[in-house]
């Protein structure tokens, strides 16, 4: 969760305000007590939303939470978002009291990390709880271009059902702190093993220490594809 002086946040609204959003709430729902989707409402036309489109929401006067828009409607006048409660954090707190018809939300749109590439075949997205929304801005771009595609989703048990609610297809679940806390086990993986899959795409995201594991894995493997990575969070470590 970035972290800056509120004279600086202040500063960046004013000196930036075709990056900033005034938006209202349109629907809060809780897909479990740890999960929530907030479908915000406002004017996005002129904003093009390829996987992986950041918003920014300013939290308190000096932190800022980031989320992957999982879903903009045709008008581009409601865009949605799938945020993780984790713990008893500014951002979870924030995203708890959002509620309909919440009137002035302040956003700043920060676009994509262009993790997206429509010319190769074969992708995979990795991630857990704080990945939801990005895997879910992916899919439908993955299904037009008949791309082959495969999430693979670490999760606490309390979250399991949660890709399937939320619509996600061609995903794999592993418990939280598990196979990919340990390189060998991700070698072990199918994926890995399989010459087919040794060109794809390959998105890493989530929490860091999964993710290093898994490059790591992935480079002693001599993967041929591309590798991205994206830590959302580390255990300990404030403001990624």
């Amino acid at each position: 969760m970035p972290t800056a002086p509120k004279w600086l946040n202040d500063a960046l609204e004013k000196i930036a305000p075709s990056f900033i959003r005034i938006v209202k709430v349109e629907e809060s729902v809780y897909l479990n007590p740890f999960v929530k989707k907030i479908r915000l409402k406002g004017n996005f036309t002129s904003l093009d939303f390829s996987p992986g489109f950041t918003i920014s929401l300013r939290v308190t006067p000096r932190e800022l939470r980031h989320y992957t828009v999982s879903y903009a409607d045709d008008t581009k006048k409601a865009i949605e978002f799938v945020a993780y409660l984790h713990g008893n954090a500014v951002g979870a707190n924030y995203i708890n009291i959002l509620q309909p018809d919440d009137q002035k939300i302040k956003l700043a749109v920060l676009g994509s990390d262009k993790q997206y590439d429509p010319k190769v075949e074969k992708q995979v997205v990795f991630g857990d709880e704080t990945s939801l929304g990005l895997m879910l801005s992916f899919l439908p771009f993955l299904k037009k271009n008949n791309h082959q595609f495969m999430f693979y989703i670490e999760l606490e048990e309390e979250n399991m059902t949660i890709p399937e609610e939320i619509g996600l297809c061609n995903y794999t679940v592993f418990p939280k702190k598990d196979v990919f806390r340990d390189i060998d086990h991700i070698q072990q993986l199918p994926l890995l093993g399989d010459p087919q899959w040794s060109d794809a795409n390959i998105i890493l995201t989530g929490n860091v220490n999964s993710i290093q594991n898994f490059r790591k894995a992935l480079k002693l493997n001599d993967h041929k594809g591309k590798i991205y990575v994206k830590g959302y969070w580390l255990e300990g470590k404030k403001g990624l």
